[in-house]
């Protein structure tokens, strides 16, 4: 039968509603139940192997990722304690790191070196806080930490927390070289060239020396923070070390690259 005017328009009307309905619907559902995954929106989705984490995302989930072994640590005088003008000795604390998650890094990486004397009692406590880069070995120094008149016999080095571990992709970060590295034959110096032959600039970036005896026992350490380096350009970084430091035969440099 037929349908009137009136029955007409109105089945149009109710068309139109309907279909409106239906796109709303449809919008509401893609946009807060079938939104892409991301590595941000706290669900473990899109092939991720935790939260936010695994997959495709950068970040390494926690029971995924190689936790970082402590090579050795130590303390090395830098100036003793004077009595006729108060000072009190200081140390330069020092460790190597080794870092079993190839290409990836770790922001914020809180850390403490613990200093003790000859009967096992801690002299002194050093908090410190770095980003770990995507090296496999890291040298972590801490200069300038105050003794007393007491004397550094063993020093521990360990993580305050687990670091949070995330893949860093190799064009994140400028890629320098160490060039012209000179030391004397007393140890009283270390100089070399910084060369940033890439085309970004690197910026916050900490260089750190130890030098080594014969045995590879490490006998001081130091650091330097290089604010800038723009590309295609080097600088001179000179170490000293007050009164030489004997037994030294050779001296390894750490570039740690911010990212």
């Amino acid at each position: 039968m037929a349908l009137s005017w009136g029955e007409r328009r109105k089945f149009t009307y109710t068309a139109v509603v309907v279909v409106i309905i239906l796109i709303v619907l449809w919008f509401a559902y893609t946009t807060f139940f079938s939104a892409p995954a991301t590595c941000f929106d706290n669900k473990q989705n899109g092939g991720e192997s935790g939260v936010d984490c695994g997959g495709t995302c950068a970040l390494i989930c926690t029971n995924q990722a190689g936790q970082p072994s402590v090579s050795w640590a130590r303390s090395f005088l830098t100036s003793p304690a004077s009595t006729s003008s108060g000072q009190a000795s200081t140390y330069t604390a020092a460790a190597y790191i080794q870092n079993p998650n190839t290409g990836a890094g770790a922001h914020s990486a809180a850390y403490s070196f613990q200093l003790f004397d000859a009967d096992n009692h801690l002299i002194i406590e050093r908090d410190g806080v770095m980003d770990l880069p995507p090296l496999q070995t890291i040298a972590i120094v801490e200069p300038n930490i105050p003794t007393g008149s007491r004397v550094v016999a063993r020093t521990l080095f360990a993580f305050s927390n687990l670091p949070v571990w995330e893949r860093v992709a190799q064009n994140a970060i400028p890629r320098m070289q160490v060039a012209d590295q000179v030391l004397a034959a007393d140890g009283s110096s270390l100089s070399l060239q910084l060369e940033n032959n890439t085309i970004q600039d690197a910026k916050n970036v900490t260089i750190a020396a130890v030098l080594f005896d014969a045995n590879g026992v490490a006998l001081a350490a130091s650091k330097s923070l290089i604010a800038s380096l723009p590309h295609k350009s080097q600088k001179q970084v000179t170490f000293t070390w007050g009164g030489g430091v004997p037994g030294v035969v050779r001296a390894e440099i750490t570039v740690l690259p911010s990212f």
